[in-house]
């Protein structure tokens, strides 16, 4: 699903002809291979008379969904890493700050005692 282009790039002012049909209630247009979109999702907007075409980015989620599945050694050597990593950033965190005492300049100016 990643939008990249197409292995034979074409000149920008490139033109090539191709016809608009029905599809169902949609007006659809057969792209041609060198215009070929590597992706499922584009977004269409319009531009003076042109209109455009252009890939959305793939999202994390999508990327995901695409990832082949891990066998269990697999899962549980990342299970492994990400406890090794946890530990890591456990060591990272600074001390707890110790809780601040009110001064008896403080509890003056507050009006306590």
């Amino acid at each position: 699903m990643n939008a990249r282009l197409p292995s034979k790039a074409i000149p920008k002012r490139s033109l090539v002809e191709t016809t608009v049909f029905q599809s169902g209630n949609s007006q659809a247009i057969r792209i041609p291979k060198e215009f070929q979109l590597h992706t499922k999702r584009v977004e269409i907007f319009r531009e003076g008379n042109a209109i455009v075409l252009r890939p959305l980015p793939t999202t994390a989620a999508e990327a995901l969904a695409d990832l082949a599945p891990l066998s269990a050694a697999e899962g549980l050597a990342l299970d492994q890493a990400m406890g090794h990593l946890d530990d890591l950033l456990a060591l990272d965190e600074p001390p707890a700050a110790p809780a601040r005492r009110r001064t008896s300049t403080t509890a003056r100016k507050s009006g306590t005692a």
